[in-house]
């Protein structure tokens, strides 16, 4: 049969084949979250039945069938503010067939994200040749990677000293964004295209939507906490923390702009302070923030797994005119 949107009466099948392949971490091509915690990426029945009834919604499930049985499945999510979708979680079969249905899956995702005017396709890909490959031949191209730490302390100690940071507001859009672009290598800026709307608290702010800041599954996550801290009137550091639900986890996510490991740490401890541990706090570092793992590590956090983080641009990008010197004789 293809691939194919799944319906009302597939939602049962379609949602235990994933929950039981999902035992085997081999058979993750894509997930938001790292294989041990891969659980928590797929959202509860009440969240997918909108999306496979055909109501409006962010949410969206798809699978690859071959002789009348599932070879690979899909669960898709549509960002509110920005043009781009966000494959969730990608598995198929622990064999070439299942490879074969996850590629296929892959490809018409992105027709169907093209289709509906979307600008990008953004996947989260286990650092191992099967998953990196597939994506690969998809028209993917990876941006950067992210390690998540794991903690399951019961809480994290009280910052060592008092923290400068503040609750952000909305007028502190354009300097979150400053912040952002002074902080972050021009690759990742131009795979995320972000600009100083998506950094509004007060409107959505896309930015703190997987996966840019910080990873996850936004069906399962509530930002809680925002944190800000200023030096010489520039933002030099931001903080956020978010409240996971289901099987999700807590996650936290801090950045500075200087190579500060105490400051890192103090910020981690105040941003996660008002979260419940009743379950594991996790925290994703990319490759460019090398001091917040150390900062992660000394309060007791483990290394958990490593994704590479791809997109697949679906807009051709027309960039501004150049100006050159017009010579008048």
């Amino acid at each position: 049969m293809g691939v194919r949107a799944a319906g009302p009466f597939d939602l049962r099948g379609v949602t235990a084949y994933v929950n039981s392949i999902l035992r085997d971490p081999s058979s993750i091509i894509g997930c938001v979250l790292p294989a041990p915690l891969a659980g928590g990426a797929v959202a509860g029945w009440p969240r997918l039945l909108p999306g496979v009834l055909g109501m409006r919604s962010n949410v969206r499930v798809y699978v690859e069938e071959q002789g009348g049985r599932a070879r690979a499945a899909a669960l898709v999510y549509e960002a509110s503010h920005r043009p781009e979708w966000v494959v969730l979680i990608l598995v198929g079969d622990p064999n070439p067939a299942g490879v074969d249905g996850a590629f296929r899956l892959l490809s018409s995702i992105c027709a169907s994200a093209a289709r509906r005017g979307m600008h990008r396709v953004f996947g989260s890909v286990p650092d191992e040749a099967r998953p990196r490959e597939t994506f690969f031949q998809a028209g993917f191209y990876s941006y950067t990677r992210e390690t998540w730490y794991i903690s399951a302390a019961a809480r994290l100690p009280q910052p060592s000293r008092d923290v400068a940071a503040r609750t952000a507001k909305p007028a502190d859009a354009h300097d979150i964004f400053r912040f952002y672009v002074a902080t972050t290598p021009h690759a990742v800026q131009r795979a995320e295209q972000l600009s100083v709307h998506d950094f509004d608290v007060g409107r959505g702010a896309g930015a703190f939507e997987p996966p840019h800041l910080v990873g996850g599954n936004p069906l399962a996550m509530r930002r809680a906490t925002t944190l800000l801290e200023r030096a010489d009137d520039r933002p030099r550091a931001l903080a956020v923390s978010f409240r996971g639900l289901e099987r999700h986890p807590h996650v936290v996510k801090v950045r500075t702009a200087d190579v500060e490991v105490d400051n890192a740490r103090d910020l981690l401890r105040a941003a996660s302070q008002d979260l419940p541990m009743d379950r594991p706090l996790a925290a994703p570092v990319r490759s460019y923030e090398d001091h917040v793992a150390r900062a992660l590590l000394s309060d007791g956090f483990k290394e958990s797994a490593t994704a590479m983080l791809f997109v697949k641009e679906l807009a051709v990008r027309i960039e501004e005119p150049a100006l050159a010197p017009l010579v008048v004789r």
